[in-house]
């Protein structure tokens, strides 16, 4: 079954359920306007045709909704990275490592698997340092993220969770790529906080690996990003740039700079950016 069968099949269902919790039959959506009829409706509610971009709209209207609010409510549903994602952080925040091994699925065969097994297997490695990660899945997560044809919320997270993977010339292309993709103005309406984090983890990880010129390239792209209210993502910019002088010239007087402001964010009541700042530089000290 093709992809674009599956999707027909899931934007159909999708409608089909949101139709029926708001109360309307196929024949209120039909008469709410002359683009749509009732059978051309049965067959896409059923998922055996997809309509096109003007009777979609208005079937839309029909629930007496805007596109916007039927993308919004969509986005609500729980896609399977966020039920497992789910699962990763809470085993994370315990540090519960065994209970993250019960996540990898031997012998994964499907894409999906494959992807998640990586994922739990590098939050393994960021809370242990145990790398159960083996060549064969760096080669598939090399891969997959080389030949994805545009960028989407999912792949920005899973750039963003196997930095320490990855090898360091292709973190760099890859987050150039998507620094650079014209998907990202859209993916950025709707997730901005995952994708500006993404990115500031991509230039602090080139700042620790000695990469000065690539993260201030990387710096340049995530400056065209914030706004005014981006306060977190300033902080970090503005620390870890005076840590990468820190390490560029070797003056400890900078390394006090930066421990000073750390500690001021803790008395200004931010104790875990502080203390998330403080762990990432003391693994380079």
């Amino acid at each position: 079954m093709s992809k674009k069968v599956l999707e027909t099949q899931e934007i159909g269902a999708y409608y089909k359920q949101v139709r029926e919790k708001r109360g309307y039959t196929l024949s209120d959506v039909a008469m709410s306007s002359s683009y749509l009829d009732k059978s051309q409706l049965s067959r896409f509610d059923s998922g055996e045709n997809m309509l096109s971009a003007d009777r979609f709209l208005a079937a839309i209207n029909g629930l007496n909704m805007t596109a916007s609010e039927f993308v919004a409510l969509m986005s609500i549903e729980p896609s399977q990275y966020c039920v497992f994602n789910k699962k990763i952080r809470a085993y994370v925040m315990v540090g519960d490592i065994e209970g993250l091994k019960t996540l990898i699925k031997p012998n994964a065969r499907l894409k999906m698997e494959k992807i998640f097994n990586i994922l739990a297997k590098s939050a393994i490695l960021d809370i242990s340092q145990e790398n159960l990660i083996t060549t064969a899945e760096k080669k598939f997560l090399e891969k997959y993220l080389l030949s994805i044809p545009q960028w989407t919320f999912f792949e920005v997270k899973i750039l963003g969770r196997c930095l320490e993977i990855l090898d360091d010339d292709e973190i760099y292309d890859l987050g150039q790529d998507m620094l650079a993709s014209q998907e990202l103005s859209q993916i950025i309406a709707f997730n901005g906080k995952i994708v500006k984090k993404t990115a500031i983890n991509l230039y602090v990880y080139l700042i620790f690996k000695g990469y000065y010129i690539r993260a201030e390239r990387i710096e340049k792209e995530i400056n065209k990003l914030l706004t005014e209210w981006d306060i977190e993502e300033k902080i970090s910019l503005h620390i870890f740039k005076k840590f990468a002088q820190y390490k560029k010239e070797k003056n400890s007087e900078l390394l006090k700079e930066v421990q000073s402001d750390i500690d001021m964010l803790k008395k200004l009541g931010a104790t875990g950016m502080a203390n998330r700042f403080a762990m990432e530089i003391e693994k380079y000290c």
